[in-house]
């Protein structure tokens, strides 16, 4: 699955994300805690679930884990047995991507996150200008296949994409604060149905198929 990112004179296929750089900085609020994202076709839900170092909301505190978890929409296939109304339901939990702060780095928590129609990928999207801007991962066990290993799915890391092989270091600001738009500001992701990861920059161009 490529993801397309465009940005004026570079552009970028891994599930593919078209992002175009905003064309102007902007004031605005702190980005939000992302909770949850919906894929395209409704059918998939990625929850990200935080445990804190304190219970108490009320104290000051911080994340120690983030758990991104991907479910699957629950469709009673027994006509007689469903529930009709309104709302839609998950269950069938079917893998997850963990992080755990070891208290010298920050912890990945709270990003913006893309998930394919078939939940067999999630990107997770770099804040602010890191040096990896988009961290792409993919289930690791399939129904009716062999355990990928021992233990619950906790995916696998498949790819990273550095800010570099999108934005040229010269546009890449050297100094930011929350007036400075992300270098994702403005921009539209969509997914496509190719295999194939590809990369292009103002250095050259390269392409990969991905597993």
């Amino acid at each position: 699955m490529p993801i397309l990112f465009q940005r004026r004179a570079a552009a970028l296929c891994v599930a593919c994300a078209v992002a175009a750089r905003a064309s102007r900085a902007h004031a605005g609020a702190p980005p939000p805690c992302i909770a949850a994202t919906l894929s395209a076709n409704n059918n998939i839900l990625v929850v990200n679930d935080l445990v804190y170092d304190d219970p108490d909301e009320t104290h000051a505190r911080r994340p120690r884990t983030s758990t991104f978890r991907v479910l699957q929409r629950y469709v009673d296939i027994n006509e007689g047995l469903r529930m009709n109304g309104p709302n839609a339901y998950w269950a069938g939990f079917l893998w997850s991507v963990v992080f755990t702060s070891d208290g010298k780095t920050p912890l990945i928590s709270c990003r913006y996150t893309l998930v394919t129609d078939d939940g067999e990928f999630l990107v997770l999207i770099g804040d602010f200008f890191g040096p990896v801007a988009l961290s792409i991962y993919r289930r690791r066990d399939h129904p009716g296949l062999p355990f990928g290993g021992p233990g619950p799915d906790h995916s696998v890391l498949i790819r990273q994409i550095p800010l570099l092989d999108l934005w040229p270091p010269e546009h890449i600001p050297r100094m930011i604060n929350d007036h400075t738009p992300l270098w994702f500001a403005s921009g539209t992701f969509v997914f496509s149905l190719q295999v194939t990861f590809s990369a292009s920059s103002r250095e050259g161009l390269w392409s990969e198929r991905l597993p």
